[in-house]
């Protein structure tokens, strides 16, 4: 029984240290990024891709983390997150989102040189408790305010914005039908008409 527990603590050792050995550590390649057909597919790890989303492809690296990764033509840099395998082509490192690819100025090449770090592995304040982080989405600008909305958030304008349409529509139909009602209304009405017609026979 004592082995036991030796051995489990030497192993959890172990990986610890080469959890951290890995932190920081650099490498070269090739970066690509996901096509348009990939959005809303499943990834390795169950998620789905979206394109506006930080994450990226890796072959070998745990899913959740996170990799510094750094344009060599115009040191531009962003952070990712794992969440799928790959890329499995010759000479390629990374797989990156649309948005990723967008931030470090790569989409019209295709393809670029890029450094990659392992800049950590975490479940802090964004994460869910169990290991996986969830990034904050792509935040887009709204010209109209100057103010910035992440994917999520336009979705939840976008479905205010129709019900409040939706009941505008709904008052403006009403307001028009009472219209109508106003304007199909007689002169003049007679009052009392059964009576009259009683006297006169």
């Amino acid at each position: 029984m004592y082995i036991k527990k030796v051995t489990k603590v030497t192993i959890g050792l172990l990986l610890a240290l080469t959890a951290f050995t890995q932190i920081n550590a650099q490498k070269r390649g090739i970066a690509s990024y996901y096509s348009n057909n990939a959005h809303g597919h499943r990834t390795s790890d169950g998620s789905r891709y979206h394109k506006d989303s930080l994450t990226c492809a890796h072959r070998t690296l745990p899913f959740g983390t996170l990799l510094k990764v750094r344009n060599i033509s115009n040191n531009r840099e962003v952070v990712v997150r794992v969440t799928d395998r790959g890329p499995f082509r010759r000479g390629g490192i990374i797989d990156l989102s649309m948005a990723a690819a967008k931030e470090i100025g790569m989409v019209a090449s295709g393809l670029a040189q890029v450094e990659v770090t392992n800049v950590g592995f975490s479940a802090g304040p964004n994460g869910d408790g169990n290991g996986k982080l969830t990034l904050p989405e792509l935040q887009l600008i709204d010209p109209a305010s100057g103010e910035y909305y992440s994917v999520s958030e336009w979705a939840e304008i976008s479905r205010q914005n129709r019900e409040q349409l939706r009941k505008k529509e709904a008052e403006q139909r009403r307001e028009a039908l009472l219209a109508k009602a106003k304007q199909n209304k007689p002169r003049w009405r007679i009052l009392n008409d059964r009576l009259t017609a009683k006297v006169s026979k």
